[in-house]
């Protein structure tokens, strides 16, 4: 089970890979007519965050390891080659930008619950 200051610092995570995502997402529409261009993408946060539950104590694994692997990658589920070479599908980039807009708000207010909690139970 999470305690706050663990849920706190996943939903920063979270927070982080959203934000970094979305910027994917703005270069992938950004070169949307570029010829050749390559939609890329960020790994999935699920993957990153299981990664870093695998520690089953403080020295299997770098428990103190945050998830931080923010490099993009070619997106091997782009949709197949345009006339130009181009892998973009804007509504596609429209979709993941709705998502990770979704999973960015829920890990602000995951962090925002869990301080409210924490301010409540020092009592200020």
């Amino acid at each position: 089970m999470f305690d706050i200051p663990d849920l706190m610092r996943t939903a920063q995570d979270l927070a982080r890979h959203s934000g970094a995502r979305q910027t994917v997402i703005a270069q992938n529409i950004a070169q949307a007519d570029t010829p050749g261009y390559r939609a890329r993408d960020l790994p999935p946060f699920h993957t990153q965050a299981d990664r870093a539950l695998a520690a089953t104590r403080p020295t299997h694994l770098d428990a103190s390891a945050r998830p931080a692997d923010l490099t993009p990658h070619t997106d091997r589920s782009a949709p197949a080659l345009s006339p130009n070479g181009n892998t973009v599908s804007l509504e596609g980039q429209m979709m993941q930008a709705a998502q990770t807009r979704q999973a960015h708000e829920m890990a602000l207010s995951t962090y925002t619950s869990a301080r409210a909690i924490l301010r409540t139970a020092m009592g200020r």
